[in-house]
């Protein structure tokens, strides 16, 4: 009896993970047919339709540059580098999320949307302690413009302290 409710047990875990395993699509068109809409359609919307026409009509961040060197500099020093960028697609831009390699570095962003021809910038901050050597991170930014992504990066030789 034992054996049974095993295999039973077993087989109910295997119908509940192949069922969550639906691929985005899947998802996308289950969703569809019921009613709701992806949040994926919002925050990344080349991710839907990537016909080189609507991705045009996007917003998109132009940056001055995406890497920044501070050179050398002692450990425990907290520097900051502003990313400046214009948005020269056709549409607003709205940075949606910005991800960072490591807890030493910490992005801010404006959090409302960019409108077409406007400038904007990103600070990133590097607190240098326990960093000793060369250092590179990166902060990855997530938009609903084209690309839907954009990756800057921050470099370092942290030597002894002060």
């Amino acid at each position: 009896m034992k054996h049974v409710l095993s295999t039973i047990g077993c087989l109910g875990l295997l119908y509940q993970l192949t069922a969550s395993c639906n691929s985005p699509k899947e998802t996308n068109e289950k969703n569809a047919l019921s009613g709701k809409l992806s949040t994926e359609l919002i925050e990344r919307p080349t991710s839907v339709n990537s016909d080189s026409h609507s991705l045009h009509s996007l917003g998109y961040m132009q940056f001055e540059d995406t890497l920044h060197n501070f050179g050398r500099i002692h450990e425990g020093e907290i520097l900051a580098y502003e990313f400046s960028f214009v948005n020269s697609g056709n549409k607003d831009l709205l940075i949606s999320e910005a991800k960072a390699s490591c807890g030493c570095t910490v992005p801010e962003y404006p959090h409302q949307p960019i409108r077409k021809g406007e400038k904007g910038s990103v600070k990133v901050t590097f607190n240098s302690q326990g960093k000793r050597g060369y250092n590179e991170k990166s902060v990855i930014l997530y938009t609903n413009g084209n690309p839907s992504s954009y990756t800057l990066y921050i470099q370092a030789e942290v030597g002894d302290a002060q």
